[in-house]
């Protein structure tokens, strides 16, 4: 009987585990709180940085930063250029340095080869070694909050560049050691991984760099330019795929930020040779009347097909605030770090409203 009365305790038993998980898998998993996934987007927030150009006019990078410095996080001005033995060559505007401070917003200087000639100090010792000290000491006396490297080389029908590749990397790992200390930032200007401008050399290791860099700005345009036929500047599937590529590297998306253009090339149709042209200018003569753009639905951007006062038939591929439009969802939807406009003072009056709207907001 005792057995009995064990063996139905058993039965028992079980019949009350099978009834808690049946129960438990029946429940409904609770629905995300609207409120949590507005609070998670929140936490990406794109940073807008410009490039700036010394000068003043119209046209010119100064006037375009006064007017939209509340919605510029970062400046990078083109000030600093560096020389075959390793110097320096300095053009600090000091006005647009204390337009920045005053407005809160980071300066972090371009540095570009003073010409073709000085990617010699990719592969001399001596030279590499005092560029990268001069560049540490310009960011310290200065107070910079970094610095951007933006080296690129006018590739030459033949040549091998894997020198300079490995040159390239040695020396950001150089300037990274230099910038610990202060804690300074590091970015530099990458080329786009696929389909890159055929007119430049392809010294980037972007999965290296990444590793040693805050930042890469891939300057995903001049996918078409002078020298090649007419056509997008920066088609956006060639910038998706160029996302996508870097992505795939294991390069966090943090880390990348996607180089936006604002002007675009006027071609002969049929031609090579083309004249480059803002989007402030192009957006100006459309609005005078003077022609009417047209939409590439394949490139998503816009173009302009007109006859000029000689009676040649001439074509205008830009980027516009519709265009960059597009590219800023690109960013929203990679989680990316942000954009560079390549450059202040190119841009089409509507593209920092494009920019409050699309991106910040």
């Amino acid at each position: 009987m005792s057995r009995c009365k064990n063996e139905y305790k058993n039965v028992l038993f079980v019949l009350f585990i099978v009834l808690l998980v049946l129960t438990a898998g029946c429940q409904r998993v609770p629905e995300p709180d609207p409120e949590s996934l507005a609070e998670q987007a929140s936490l990406h927030s794109p940073v807008a940085g410009a490039f700036y150009v010394n000068g003043r006019g119209a046209g010119a990078s100064y006037d375009s930063f006064y007017i939209n410095r509340e919605l510029i996080h970062e400046v990078s001005p083109l000030w600093y250029y560096v020389r075959e033995d390793g110097s320096l060559k300095e053009e600090v505007d000091g006005e647009a340095l204390k337009l920045a401070r005053d407005s809160g917003v980071k300066v972090i200087p371009l540095v570009a080869f003073l010409s073709n000639a000085s990617s010699f100090v990719l592969k001399g010792d001596e030279a590499r070694k005092a560029a990268i000290a001069g560049i540490a000491r310009v960011v310290r006396e200065h107070g910079y909050d970094g610095i951007n490297i933006d080296f690129e080389i006018v590739k030459a029908a033949g040549r091998d560049y894997q020198a300079e590749r490995e040159g390239l990397s040695l020396f950001v790992e150089g300037l990274r050691r230099e910038l610990d200390s202060s804690g300074k930032r590091l970015d530099i200007c990458v080329l786009p991984p696929e389909q890159p401008p055929v007119h430049l050399a392809q010294i980037y290791d972007p999965a290296v760099l990444s590793e040693l860099a805050d930042r890469l700005v891939v300057m995903t345009y001049d996918h078409s330019h002078s020298g090649t036929e007419p056509g997008p500047v920066a088609p956006l599937p060639w910038v998706e795929a160029n996302i996508k590529a870097l992505l795939q590297l294991g390069i966090p998306p943090e880390k990348i930020s996607l180089g936006i253009a604002s002007y675009g090339y006027d071609w002969p149709t049929g031609g090579t040779r083309a004249d480059v042209v803002s989007a402030r200018e192009v957006m100006q003569s459309i609005g005078q009347g003077i022609f009417s753009a047209e939409w590439d639905s394949s490139s998503q951007t816009p173009f302009v097909m007109y006859r000029d006062s000689r009676s040649r038939d001439r074509e205008i591929w830009f980027e516009n605030s519709a265009a960059s439009e597009q590219k800023m969802e690109l960013i929203k939807k990679y989680r990316l770090a942000g954009f560079y406009l390549w450059r202040l003072g190119y841009e089409d009056e509507l593209f920092w409203q494009t920019v409050k709207e699309a991106l910040l907001q």
